[in-house]
C-alpha cells in the first residue's frame, strides 16, 4: 500500500490555521478579561454605599491588625484585643472630629475676610496692568472692592450643616468600625475555612504561606504610612500654631490627610498655606515661614522617614497612581481619592505573592 506524499503546501495550511485559532483565542479571552474590568467598575461605581464601608473596613483591619497582637500579647483574650482595639480607634476619630468641627466653626466667620484681603492686595495689581487687555480690565474692575456688591445669602449655618449630616457619617463610621472588628475576631477562621475547601496539601501550603504574607505586608504598609502621615500632621500642627498661623488644628489634619495623596496633596496644602500666610501677617517674609515649615516636614518625610521605614520593598509606579487617582476619584469621589494609593498597594502586594501576576507588580513598582 502506497503512503501519498506530504505536500508542504499542507503543513503550512495546518501552521496558519494553528496560528489564526490561537489568535483568535487571544481576542477571546482578552475580550473576557476586558468585559470583566469593565463590569467591575461599574458595579463598583453604582454600587459604592455597599462596596464603600466594606473597602474601609478592610484597610482599617489591617491597620489594627499589630495593635490586636500587641494586646493579645499583653494578656487580653482574642475577643476583647480587636475590640479595644476598634473602640480606642473609634474613640480617638471623635474627638478629632469634635475638635475639628470646633475649628471649622471658627474659621467660617473669618473666611470672608479672607476674601476681602484676597481681593484687596491683588486689586493694585490688576489695576497697573489691565489696560494690557479688554480681559485683564474686566478681572481688575471684578476685583476692585468698590465694585463688589453686597450680597447676602440667607441658609443653614456650618454647625448646622454638620449636625444635619452627622447621624449619616457616625452611622457609616459605626458600620465600618463593626465590620473591622468582625475581620480582626473572625479573619483567621475565615481563612482556615478556606484553605480547607483546597484539594491536596501542597495547595494548602501555598494558599496559606501567601495569604499570610499579603496580611502581615499590607498590615505593615498600612501602620507604617499612617504613622508617618500621623507625625507630619503633628509636626505641622505644632509648627504651625509656634508661628501664630490662625487654625492650626485645621493645617495638622490636611496635612495628614494630604500625605495620603502623593505628589499632590503636599504641593497643594503648602500652596493654600502660603495664600493664607501671605494675607494674614503684614510682613512678606514673615509669612513664608510656615509653607516653609510645612516644606520642611514633607522634605523629611519623602526623603528620610518614608524610605526608612519602608524602604524601597514597596514603591509604586508614578504613572500607575495617577491613572489609579483618575479611576478611584471618578468612582468614589473625594474618599475614592485617599484610598486610591492604599488600593494600589495592596493590589501590588497581592500580585507580588502570585506567580503568574508577578510580572503585573513589577509593573506597577518604582521603574
Amino acid at each position: 500500500m502506497d503512503i501519498p506524499p506530504v505536500h508542504p503546501s499542507d503543513n503550512s495550511d495546518r501552521s496558519t490555521a494553528g496560528d489564526l485559532g490561537k489568535s483568535v483565542q487571544l481576542w477571546f479571552v482578552t475580550s473576557v478579561i476586558g468585559l470583566f474590568i469593565l463590569g467591575l467598575f461599574c458595579t463598583l461605581k453604582i454600587a459604592a454605599d455597599l462596596f464603600l464601608p466594606i473597602v474601609l473596613a478592610s484597610f482599617l483591619g489591617f491597620l489594627l491588625t499589630p495593635v490586636t497582637r500587641w494586646l493579645k500579647k499583653m494578656g487580653f483574650s482574642p475577643f476583647w484585643a480587636p475590640l479595644l482595639g476598634t473602640l480606642g480607634f473609634l474613640i480617638v476619630l471623635l474627638c478629632l472630629f469634635v475638635a475639628l468641627c470646633a475649628s471649622l466653626a471658627r474659621f467660617e466667620p473669618e473666611f470672608p475676610s479672607y476674601v476681602d484681603h484676597v481681593q484687596t492686595r491683588l486689586a493694585p495689581i490688576l489695576q497697573a496692568i489691565q489696560k494690557s487687555s479688554p480681559a485683564i480690565r474686566r478681572l481688575g474692575d471684578w476685583m476692585n472692592p468698590d465694585n463688589i456688591p453686597q450680597v447676602s445669602i440667607s441658609g443653614p449655618s456650618f454647625i448646622e450643616r454638620i449636625l444635619t449630616s452627622a447621624p449619616n457619617c457616625l452611622a457609616i463610621l459605626i458600620v465600618v468600625h463593626v465590620l473591622a472588628f468582625f475581620f480582626l475576631l473572625y479573619g483567621s477562621r475565615l481563612q482556615k475555612r478556606l484553605v480547607e475547601m483546597i484539594p491536596g496539601l501542597p495547595e494548602k501550603q501555598n494558599v496559606v504561606e501567601i495569604a499570610s504574607q499579603i496580611e502581615q505586608t499590607a498590615s505593615r504598609y498600612f501602620s507604617s504610612v499612617t504613622l508617618i502621615n500621623a507625625s507630619v500632621g503633628l509636626s505641622v500642627w505644632i509648627l504651625v500654631g509656634l508661628l501664630g498661623l490662625p487654625h492650626p488644628l485645621l493645617w495638622g489634619v490636611a496635612a495628614f490627610l494630604l500625605h495620603y495623596i502623593p505628589f499632590v496633596g503636599a504641593t497643594g496644602g503648602i500652596l493654600a498655606m502660603l495664600l493664607v500666610s501671605l494675607i494674614h501677617f503684614e510682613s512678606v517674609w514673615y509669612a513664608l515661614l510656615p509653607p516653609l515649615a510645612y516644606v520642611f516636614c514633607a522634605m523629611i518625610e519623602g526623603n528620610l522617614a518614608t524610605p526608612i521605614v519602608l524602604g524601597r520593598w514597596l514603591t509604586l509606579n508614578p504613572i500607575a497612581i495617577i491613572l489609579t487617582f483618575l479611576i478611584w476619584s471618578y468612582l468614589w469621589g473625594v474618599v475614592g481619592t485617599l484610598l486610591a494609593v492604599p488600593i494600589l498597594a495592596t493590589f501590588k502586594i497581592f500580585c507580588d505573592r502570585i506567580e503568574p501576576l508577578k510580572r503585573l507588580g513589577s509593573f506597577l513598582g518604582q521603574p
